[in-house]
């Protein structure tokens, strides 16, 4: 249990970090330094009267809001990346979706509508096996948007999509499906 609390305050101090770099953009450094120290200080008393399964709790979260900072960041590196680009930027379509890799194979670019995302390769191989393992198309639609909700929020929002039925989602599926196979089909 001793461990288990040690190992939530660690994270719980990279989750309040992950978070904190948002707040700069919005306060001032010594506002957020204040509020920081105020915000870790209540953390740390908090820990002492959560059980274990609220710090495994606390820990799951703290992983999903370490993943959208670090989402974040890749980005608006990304963003950085292609208005820094010489020559015409390519205008996405108002119903399109695209996906290219990047030189690695480790990072996928997802135009879909308007808005330009990254995605790393566990996010992607998540979004083929749903297009794949889905009894039907409908269901694969759901799937995708239940996912994308869940995870990556971003995309949707910044892609207007309000539900399964948008035709961006479906756009999504076809443009999985055209480019990528499971190695068991």
């Amino acid at each position: 249990m001793a461990n288990d609390a040690v190992t939530a305050q660690k994270t719980m101090k990279t989750m309040i970090a992950a978070r904190s770099t948002v707040y700069t953009f919005f306060m001032a450094k010594k506002k957020v330094d204040q509020r920081r120290g105020k915000l870790e200080r209540e953390l740390r008393e908090a820990i002492k009267e959560i059980d274990e399964e609220g710090l495994l709790f606390l820990l799951q979260q703290a992983g999903v809001l370490i993943h959208n900072a670090r989402v974040e960041r890749i980005n608006k590196v990304a963003s950085e990346i292609r208005s820094s680009q010489k020559g015409k930027p390519l205008k996405a379509q108002p119903n399109g979706v695209e996906i290219e890799e990047s030189d690695g194979g480790e990072v996928f670019f997802l135009t879909i509508g308007q808005s330009r995302k990254v995605l790393n390769l566990a996010e992607l191989k998540r979004i083929v096996r749903i297009c794949y393992a889905a009894e039907t198309k409908s269901d694969a639609l759901r799937q995708l948007y239940t996912v994308l909700s869940r995870e990556r929020s971003d995309i949707l929002a910044d892609a207007h999509i309000v539900g399964p039925q948008s035709p961006l989602i479906e756009g999504l599926f076809q443009a999985v499906r055209a480019k990528y196979k499971l190695e068991d089909r």
